[in-house]
């Protein structure tokens, strides 16, 4: 009945329409409950045929059916709202991807990385006796030249 996308947009994941009401009126909770009320306020556009004044807004008011159907719409919209819920949460842990940026990551990395040209780098030799690792400094010294 619903055409709702899920659009990444300002490093946020977001449904469109959103599912919970907002603030503009336009979620699906909100399209839902203005259906409904639309509904219960016909009974206030007919006039009354028994008495010719009035409406039917006491009787409908009455109707514990129409209270427990819109409860149950409430909990199925519950329902819906817990499931995309689940499903953003089930991407918790790639949320990086879209939240960090290359360049803070990077910078990141950078600021909390050990140099690993200040480090002995040991290797253990045909004898079994430990000595430093000549090729590691000869490597750090191409690759992480300038670095």
């Amino acid at each position: 009945m619903f055409d709702i996308k899920v659009d990444l947009r300002d490093r946020e994941v977001k449904f469109e329409p959103p599912i919970e009401s907002s603030s503009r009126g336009n979620g699906i909770r909100d399209i839902i409950l203005k259906i409904t009320n639309d509904f219960i306020s016909l009974a206030i556009q007919m006039p009354r045929l028994d008495t010719g004044n009035g409406d039917y807004l006491v009787e409908i008011k009455d109707q514990f059916e129409l209270f427990g159907a819109l409860q149950v719409l409430t909990n199925n919209l519950l329902e819906i709202e817990d499931a995309t819920r689940h499903f953003i949460h089930q991407y918790k842990d790639l949320e990086f991807l879209w939240k960090e940026t290359l360049a803070e990551n990077f910078a990141a990395f950078l600021d909390q990385g050990d140099d690993p040209r200040e480090k002995v780098h040991m290797k253990i030799n045909q004898d079994g006796e430990q000595e430093e690792d000549e090729t590691f400094k000869w490597m750090a010294d191409k690759i992480l030249s300038g670095v």
